[in-house]
């Protein structure tokens, strides 16, 4: 559908996870699996398009690739625009010991990566991007914009909710708190409205800044303004982002139930 709309090229991926074939080697030395494996791999790949073409859509390419699952996918994905996925392979007991499929991708992706979760008729009318005014958050909310032409944008920033507590305890006063925190909004609500202008969005853009855990706030408020999808950067601020998550984007991941895509902040938009 999003390849249709935007007049993008639609290719399908799949890849025959070479650690499954030699498991199945050890198991059986005298019987032939690879081939067996290709050629199913390319029955359901060729019976995927041919779904997709009678839903009217389009299919140009048909990529079938043998190896680690991984890296054949981070190898195909790093000359592409945007790459798509579902949020749980095919194996739960893996995914549940070693993370899911699409949070061990969002490690190392180099394009933007849509994690769907819903009915794909849904269109994306109302999108929500967080943004924490890093080098992450233009990039976001330019995708966003790309994505989605026609949608309203939700901005949204959650201040720390861990502040007052903290300065309570450092023995700041009531009043002090309450400044500190007063001026932190201003200051905030000044980087919102410099963010939104620099982006000259062509569409509606509502922005909201809102003190709590943006762990959980986001996909709350997703939920609150009936968004269908949320466009979140990595969160990262170091080359550690790169291999560990950061722990907001992997709850949004988790958490959401609409669509999520996550952006790097790598390329422009």
């Amino acid at each position: 559908m999003l390849a249709k709309e935007l007049g993008a090229r639609l290719d399908l991926l799949h890849v025959v996870d070479s650690s499954t074939a030699k498991a199945l080697l050890r198991r059986s030395p005298a019987v032939e699996v690879e081939q067996p494996l290709r050629l199913e791999a390319k029955r359901a790949l060729d019976s995927l398009a041919e779904d997709i073409v009678a839903a009217g859509g389009e299919v140009n390419g048909r990529v079938l690739r043998e190896g680690r699952v991984l890296d054949e996918i981070l190898a195909v994905s790093a000359s592409s625009d945007l790459f798509v996925l579902g949020p749980r392979g095919v194996n739960p007991l893996r995914d549940f010991i070693l993370g899911s499929t699409a949070e061990r991708i969002a490690r190392m992706v180099e394009c933007p990566m849509l994690v769907v979760k819903q009915d794909p008729q849904i269109p994306y009318d109302n999108v929500l991007v967080p943004v924490d005014f890093s080098q992450y958050s233009a990039p976001s909310l330019q995708f966003a914009s790309r994505l989605a032409p026609r949608a309203t944008l939700h901005v949204f920033h959650a201040l720390d909710a861990s502040l007052k507590p903290r300065l309570r305890s450092a023995g700041v006063t009531e009043d002090g708190v309450a400044a500190y925190t007063d001026e932190l909004q201003r200051e905030a609500n000044a980087s919102m409205a410099e963010l939104t202008a620099a982006a000259s969005l062509g569409q509606p853009v509502l922005s909201t800044v809102q003190v709590g855990d943006a762990r959980i706030n986001i996909y709350e408020r997703a939920a609150a303004n009936q968004c269908t999808l949320i466009v979140m950067g990595k969160q990262g601020r170091s080359w550690l982002s790169e291999h560990v998550l950061g722990s907001v984007t992997r709850r949004v991941l988790e958490r959401a139930d609409c669509d999520v895509v996550v952006v790097p902040q790598s390329r422009p938009y």
